[in-house]
């Protein structure tokens, strides 16, 4: 009686909606915070856009030409790979679309991807800037050209061959009663799996993650090392007179500073954060009746002597933290290698998900895209580290109300 009622039991059917709807309920927590991530990126991005693109407080220069570029690539990945994430844990396997399971392979791959390379085109321009500061350095406008070519088509082409061979999969899944269901999930097509062209373009894939990973971490030891030696020679000179000062190579935002010394002549070497990105502009002898203009009296000149030293001092004092930019891309950089090498580890545990009980598929969906913080940490990074942005969100809020209610009483 017992065999025979375990036997029952373990060729009970489970159909294939029931199946899907009982990893659904336990996957709903996950979809939620993916909804979160979704509204919250679009706003913080679109946010993003309206303030670097409107606000004064920009100028033209190669920090607003790469947030306004990740700001772009993260709206989109929060518009369409977020919400097609969270309709296929819905329906994770009875996904029978093939053109939205294309789609969405295809952006999976274009986000890493431009990501990615966006973000090894500001490192470079990090290095070139802190480490080889009398070089040429990247111009706004080469920057864009550099930006449209390896973070959008190249991520393009790159995502083609996997949005082809990426479909519809049927296979089989033990169900609650211990029997076999059969699912549909949106992966590799069978064809695919074992053909020599899916194994180059994942090495492919494997090859770029590690190499330009690498690539980040070396070239930011070289800056962290130049940012560091840089600020000690700042201290070191403050300790022996509150007027020198030492000249870096325009990695901080302070980037005219007088070295003040009444009546006699000076070299002045003076750099700016233009379109050169901090490359010395002059070296040129300048007379103190040049630079202040005919002084009236010996108090007058006093007090403007005291003005500039105390200016000088305050600039000194904000030079002693490290690079605001250079923290800025480090952190976006650290996280997007942690989170893309924990995607990629988990990948080769995509096939045991047919054996996972909901609670384990769940926790393994969680870090298997937790790539996703990519897409939505940038607003949060500016505000906590950029000052501007901060203040120019306040004044963007306040402007978009009062157009909105100008519009509205009209």
């Amino acid at each position: 009686m017992y065999n025979t009622t375990k036997y029952v039991e373990s060729n009970r059917m489970e159909s294939l909606d029931e199946l899907n709807d009982r990893y659904a309920r336990t996957l709903l927590p996950l979809t939620v915070i993916f909804g979160f991530f979704a509204i919250f990126g679009f706003l913080g991005n679109i946010l993003i856009l309206v303030v670097f693109s409107l606000s004064r407080d920009y100028k033209r220069n190669n920090f607003k030409v790469f947030v306004l570029t990740l700001a772009v690539i993260d709206l989109v990945i929060c518009v369409t790979l977020i919400p097609a994430e969270m309709v296929k844990q819905r329906k994770y396997f009875e996904f029978g679309y093939v053109v939205t399971c294309k789609v969405k392979c295809f952006f999976n791959v274009f986000g890493a991807s431009s990501s990615c390379l966006a973000l090894l085109v500001i490192s470079i321009d990090r290095f070139r800037k802190v480490v080889q500061p009398f070089k040429k350095q990247m111009s706004p406008a080469i920057a864009v050209r550099i930006l449209i070519a390896v973070a959008c088509v190249f991520p393009i082409l790159l995502a083609i061959p996997g949005t082809i061979m990426c479909g519809i999969k049927t296979t089989n899944m033990t169900n609650i009663h211990g029997g076999n269901t059969t699912i549909h999930l949106c992966e590799t097509e069978e064809k695919y799996e074992k053909s020599i062209w899916r194994t180059v373009y994942k090495f492919t894939f494997i090859f770029l993650l590690v190499g330009i990973s690498v690539t980040y971490i070396v070239l930011y030891i070289f800056v962290m090392k130049e940012a560091a030696k840089q600020m000690k020679a700042i201290s070191m000179q403050r300790k022996h007179s509150s007027y020198d000062t030492v000249f870096t190579s325009g990695i901080y935002n302070q980037n005219t500073i007088v070295h003040e010394t009444p009546i006699i002549h000076r070299k002045q070497i003076e750099t700016h954060e233009n379109g050169t990105n901090g490359m010395p502009i002059s070296n040129h002898v300048e007379d103190d009746s040049q630079s202040y203009g005919t002084l009236q009296n010996g108090a007058s000149k006093r007090s403007k002597n005291n003005k500039q030293t105390s200016r000088i001092n305050d600039r000194q004092k904000k030079t002693r933290h490290f690079p605001t930019k250079t923290i800025i891309w480090f952190i976006l950089t650290i996280v997007f290698i942690v989170t893309y090498i924990t995607h990629n580890l988990l990948t080769l545990k995509v096939e045991k998900i047919v054996n996972m009980s909901p609670s384990e598929f769940t926790l393994f969906s969680f870090f298997f895209r937790i790539y996703f913080l990519n897409h939505v940490i940038n607003p949060i990074v500016y505000a906590i580290f950029v000052k501007r942005f901060r203040s120019s969100c306040r004044n963007v809020f306040p402007l978009i109300l009062s157009k909105l209610r100008q519009y509205f009483e009209r």
